[in-house]
């Protein structure tokens, strides 16, 4: 999966993370500041829902 948001910064912080499970826990650092955030990516939906 890929992620993208606007860092409090204002620099784009962006990364792909792997796995097929139903839930991904990472982290992302800006580049820019260092500023680290924890995401979690949970799937919604599927086209096979």
């Amino acid at each position: 999966m890929e992620y993208q948001f606007k860092c409090g910064c204002g620099e784009e912080v962006s990364d792909f993370t792997r796995g097929g499970d139903i839930e991904i826990s990472t982290n992302a650092i800006c580049e820019h500041c260092g500023t680290v955030y924890a995401l979690t990516i949970t799937t919604l939906r599927t086209k096979y829902d």
